[in-house]
């Protein structure tokens, strides 16, 4: 059953199912349909740098490799530099081989992307260095292979240039590629065959005009066409959607649409926690959000806009108060 991860400020996790009632899905139980448990504890003392959730369990459903947020395990970052793996079997971290060490040599500093970047059936791991290289470290299941020199698969992708770095099957192959925003507001593809970004051709230009005044990118396949698309926070607080597919018969590649841009919500604040995924049915993405006044909030969507709910199902948990969110889905 998909559900949230969540982390306490004191270091313990607990894991919350998300139900379906009928028509309805909440984090709410219902004796009516036999929900009588949630909230439950599943970790203690998880105080570390980083926390990367990913498939690092080969989940049950091949389509959830297309969802680049969350999955159904965690590795962490100590402050030894060290990776470690914690699986979670039977909706719960206490199960044996906790904690082992899987990779060594990493920093805090550096921006780890998780997806399914082999192909191999679960997550992989790229990071970029304070130099601007991106390195790849396969995941076999057990560890973190070392590619030794290898594992240096692309080069100039320097922070001050390059802002955001979303991974997604943007040239909709079998393995993920890079949407790359440049600091003026351009989108690029970097394409990557499983092995390297390198060799790959040019990256292709697919979007612009996504200026400062954006503060969050949501990635899903949102319009379930096949391939990803964005929903973008405008700093008046509206979300907009832009659909990323074959607009252009004279382009020989995906991009994004032209507009006008459809406005699919309003009164969004920046400073709430924003958690796409799939939480209705694997493969289609909706949006799950903790607000200000520590209330999640549901918002389905139709493949054109958000389904307007009664406030009775649009709000679906009181009293998050967290430090972290993970959408996760349990083997």
């Amino acid at each position: 059953m998909q559900g949230l991860l969540v982390r306490k400020s004191n270091g313990d996790l607990r894991w919350y199912p998300f139900f379906k009632q009928g028509t309805k899905h909440t984090f709410y139980t219902s004796k009516e349909f036999n929900q009588t448990r949630t909230a439950f504890e599943v970790g203690k003392g998880f105080k570390f740098e980083k926390y990367l959730p990913g498939f690092w369990l080969r989940p049950l459903d091949d389509a959830l490799h297309r969802n680049v947020r969350g999955g159904n395990s965690l590795v962490v970052l100590d402050d030894d530099g060290d990776l470690r793996f914690y699986p979670f079997r039977n909706e719960t971290f206490y199960v044996e081989d906790q904690g082992k060490r899987v990779g060594r040599g990493f920093k805090p500093e550096w921006d780890f992307i998780v997806a399914s970047w082999t192909g191999n059936g679960t997550s992989d791991l790229i990071v970029r260095d304070d130099e601007g290289h991106l390195r790849l470290f396969p995941w076999n299941g057990i560890e973190f292979e070392d590619l030794g020199g290898d594992e240096r698969v692309g080069d100039g992708f320097h922070r001050d240039k390059y802002t955001h770095l979303l991974p997604g099957h943007w040239t909709d192959g079998k393995t993920p590629d890079l949407l790359v925003r440049e600091e003026n507001g351009d989108f690029w593809v970097y394409p990557f065959d499983g092995t390297t970004f390198k060799d790959q051709g040019k990256p292709k230009k697919v979007g612009r005009g996504f200026d400062d005044d954006f503060t969050q990118y949501l990635v899903g396949e949102w319009t379930k066409n096949g391939t990803p698309d964005l929903i973008v926070r405008h700093k008046r607080g509206e979300l907009k959607l832009y659909p990323y597919g074959r607009f252009d018969s004279r382009k020989d590649y995906l991009h994004f649409s032209d507009g006008p841009y459809r406005t699919v919500g309003r009164g969004f604040r920046e400073d709430w926690t924003y958690l796409p995924g799939y939480w209705r049915d694997c493969g289609t993405t909706d949006l799950l959000l903790c607000d200000d006044d520590e209330e999640m909030r549901f918002y389905p969507f139709n493949g054109n806009e958000f389904i307007d709910l009664p406030r009775s199902e649009k709000y679906v948990g009181k009293g998050w108060d967290f430090t972290h969110f993970w959408p996760f889905y349990p083997v």
